[in-house]
Order: C-alpha cells, then sequence, then structure tokens
C-alpha cells in the first residue's frame, strides 16, 4: 500500500491518506481535494522524470543518487508549484512508495527555502546502483556503433531494463498509462481542432519560459503542465478512435455491449466523428455536434473517450479523475461511476483518484462495494446481485478508501481530514452519508416546521 502525509502545505494544515486502488477524496470546494489530487501524481510520475534523466545521461556512466533522482525531484517540484519563498517553514510531505516496508520520500524545506529531499535508507540498495550504472555505460557504448538497427534494437532493450528496475524502485506496479483527467475538460471541445493545437503549443511556450528561470523565481504551473498532457492524450486518443464502430470490430468481448450501452445512457445518444467534426447521434434523424453540446456532454465525453482507449488496449494504467460529476444528472453519474469501475478493475495493478464534491458519487461507489460484500457472505446470491449491478463493477473493501475534506459544515468539532470508509462493514460509513443528508436537508425540515406551527394558527 502506498500512502500520503502532508503537514502545512497550502490550505492544508494536516492530512494523512492511504492511496488503494480506488481513492475517493470528498469535500466542499477549496478544501484542498485538488491539491492533494495533485501531489500523489506528483509523487507517482516521479518515476517517468527519473527514467527520462537515466536513459538520455550522456555525462556520467553510473548512478549517482543526487543528480539522477534528487536533481530532477527538485527541478519537477519548482516547475509544478512554484518558488517556494512563500511556503510556510515547516511544511513537510511524506510518501510511502511502500508503506509496509517503510519505504518513503520526505520534501521538506532548508534554511534557505531550497526544497530538500530525504529518502528512506532502504530507497536504493547496491544492486539497482550497479545495475543502473551498467546500463548507462552499455548505452553510450551502443551510441558509437554505425550499425543504425542493432543500435536501436539494444536501446529499446535497455530502456525496458531501466523501466523495470524503476517500476520496483517506485512500487508503480508496472503502471504504464498515467492521465491526470482535468476539470474543465469543456475547454477541448468548445474550440476547433486547430484552437486545440495553437493552445497546445501556447502553453509548452510559457512552460519552457517558466523551466528556464532560476528556482526562487518561477511561479506555480501544475495546471498548466496538466492541462499540456491532457490536450496531448486527447489528441492521441481521438486519433485511435477516428470511428468508433471501427475501433471495436475485433473487440466483442462481453465488455462490449456494456460498455456500448453505459455510454449510450450517459450521451443519450452515439458518438462520431465525422471527418473531424465530432458529433452525437441522438437517433436516425438527428444528430449535433459536439461543441453545441451540452455541458453534460462536453465535460464527460473525454472521460469516456479514454475509458474506451484503455480497455480497448488492455493498458495498466492510474487514472485521477478531477470531478467526474460535472454537469451530469446523478443517473448519468452512476453510468459513469460504473464504466470507471469497470475501467480500474480490467487490471489488478490499475489505479483510479477521484475528487468529488458530489455525495451521489459516494451512494454509487457504496452500491458497488455492498454489491460484493452481499456475495462475498453469502456466494448464492451471485446471480440475483448481478441482475442489479454487473459483477464487472464490483469492488472489494481491501482496495478501497475514501476521506472527507474541510468538514466545516458537517461537524461541529471539524477535523480537516477523515477517513469516511469503515473496513469492517466494507462501506462509507452511514454517520458521515446521514450527515450530508441531515444537512441538505435540514433548511426544509426548518421551514416544515415554521409551516405547521403557523398552520395551526390559523
Amino acid at each position: 500500500m502506498q500512502k500520503i502525509i502532508i503537514k502545512n502545505f497550502g490550505a492544508i494544515e494536516y492530512a494523512e491518506i492511504e492511496i488503494k486502488k480506488v481513492l475517493v477524496l470528498i469535500g466542499e470546494q477549496a478544501s484542498g481535494k485538488s491539491t492533494i489530487a495533485k501531489l500523489i501524481y506528483f509523487f507517482k510520475s516521479l518515476r517517468d522524470d527519473v527514467f527520462n534523466q537515466i536513459y538520455q545521461d550522456q555525462k556520467r556512466d553510473y548512478f549517482d543518487e543526487n543528480l539522477d533522482v534528487i536533481s530532477v525531484l527538485q527541478e519537477k517540484f519548482y516547475n509544478w508549484f512554484g518558488s517556494t519563498k512563500n511556503f510556510n517553514d515547516d511544511f513537510e510531505i511524506k510518501f510511502y512508495y511502500n508503506f509496509e516496508l517503510d519505504k518513503s520520500l520526505i520534501l521538506s524545506l532548508s534554511q534557505d527555502k531550497a526544497i530538500r529531499c530525504e529518502f528512506s535508507p532502504n530507497f536504493f540498495n547496491d544492486k539497482f546502483k550497479d545495475l543502473i550504472g551498467e546500463i548507462k555505460k552499455l548505452l553510450q557504448s551502443t551510441s558509437n556503433t554505425d550499425n543504425w538497427l542493432s543500435h536501436n534494437q539494444y536501446k529499446l532493450a535497455y530502456a525496458q531494463i531501466i523501466s523495470d528496475e524503476l517500476n520496483k524502485l517506485f512500487n508503480n506496479c508496472y503502471q504504464v498509462d498515467s492521465l491526470f483527467v482535468i476539470a474543465g475538460r469543456s475547454a477541448t471541445v468548445s474550440y476547433s481542432e486547430l484552437f486545440e493545437r495553437e493552445l497546445f503549443a501556447s502553453i509548452k511556450s510559457r512552460l519552457q519560459r517558466n523551466n528556464d528561470l532560476i528556482y526562487h523565481l518561477k511561479t506555480q504551473a501544475v495546471d498548466e503542465i496538466l492541462m499540456l498532457e491532457f490536450i496531448s492524450k486527447i489528441l492521441n486518443n481521438k486519433v485511435y478512435l477516428k470511428d468508433w464502430e471501427n475501433s471495436y470490430s475485433e473487440y466483442h468481448n462481453s465488455n462490449y455491449i456494456l460498455i456500448k450501452k453505459k455510454v449510450f445512457e450517459i450521451l443519450k445518444g452515439e458518438y462520431i466523428d465525422d471527418n473531424g467534426e465530432e458529433k452525437i447521434i441522438l437517433n436516425s434523424q438527428e444528430s449535433i455536434c459536439l461543441r453545441n453540446a451540452s455541458s453534460g456532454q462536453q465535460e464527460v465525453i473525454r472521460i469516456l473517450q479514454d475509458i474506451l482507449v484503455v480497455i480497448t488496449k488492455g493498458l495498466i494504467l492510474l487514472r485521477i479523475v478531477e470531478e467526474p460529476e460535472a454537469h451530469l444528472f446523478p443517473v448519468a453519474q452512476k453510468n459513469l461511476v460504473e464504466l470507471l469501475a469497470l475501467m480500474v478493475n480490467q487490471n489488478d495493478e490499475n489505479q483510479l483518484i477521484i475528487t468529488t464534491h458530489s455525495p451521489y458519487i459516494l451512494t454509487v461507489f457504496n452500491n458497488l462495494l455492498f454489491a460484493q460484500r452481499v456475495v462475498d457472505k453469502n456466494p448464492s446470491t451471485e446471480a440475483e446481485v448481478e441482475e442489479l449491478i454487473p459483477k464487472e463493477f464490483w469492488l472489494k473493501a481491501k482496495d478501497f478508501s475514501a476521506y472527507s475534506l474541510g468538514n466545516s459544515s458537517i461537524e461541529e468539532e471539524p477535523k480537516y481530514c477523515e477517513s469516511i470508509f469503515n473496513q469492517q462493514t466494507g462501506a462509507i460509513k452511514q454517520n458521515y452519508l446521514d450527515a450530508v443528508s441531515e444537512m441538505l436537508g435540514g433548511d426544509f425540515n426548518a421551514l416544515y416546521s415554521i409551516y405547521t406551527k403557523n398552520s395551526r394558527r390559523r
């Protein structure tokens, strides 16, 4: 299991969160959900940055912890979160890549306000260092060969070895496809593909200028970085799904009908790419251009496309999805959560992290967890339960964690970060769901009391 502990980072005073196969963060706006999700993504994507450094290094034929990892990490942090001059002096973030083995990384500030990195003593071992050093030597020796084909074959083989070793080092479970699915996704729908590409180029240019600054002059650019990654991903996804039906021509497995049915129910139609014009076919006579579709359809389409791509490709993935419920009716929220559950269930190593404001999202997850629990307790009920909720959507309690952030309007003495999942019952804590319901119904009950009191007077 992985875990993150955050102290005095921005608005987050203290948060301790277990990162399981599925993690849900719920809270009011400005409660820190997005910040925590971005920090998790920062640590889990560090492996890719270290890979690039090691693979492209032409200066050293040995592993250097400071230059190959720590410097890379520091530069990444400054590029994401900007100058640390206004940070709390006592801020600390501890990320456990393996909690059971106490394999961790701590970020804090030095006296001169620079990022200080501290790895646990068991993080690196001599075997890893020696192997990476040998691969570096081999990469540099193959670069001198005149045989282009042989050179590339060797480089691919060495790249795979580096990748495998870093997966073990960072406990990334071979997640080869990571993406932060940003809020405000409809911005990639409302405009033309030409605008999309120009926006991509503009963000890339702005990030390069920020990268070139010395660390104490950098501005926070994490949102632009994630936007750039997201645009790049959806451009690739649209190419892959150029023709919806053709993409599935050889994918008629048991999930196909289930996926297509759910997608149709969410979109209230069928998505097509008509010579570069994205459309939703409503019926045999009607269609609508995606840029003119409802805000809910625009917000959800990129998530649906991504789900389709990763399932058909069989990718091992990490997905962090911000506000999947955006502009969706509760029934559509239910269908989307079920599709996300289907996606994460495709591989034991897949991981899904969601930030949300919606208690409906919690309720859907609760149902998927309870479905599994009912069958675990009484296997003879499997067929009956599957009639209600297909087994492809069920989730196991051991793979799930959920936290409420903020809690200022729910509890009299609020605790900023609180686990709201009960491992013993395998469900969201009922008192939390009840508190949300009471909060939502409180005004109505008060009004009804006034109404009945005044009605008696007449």
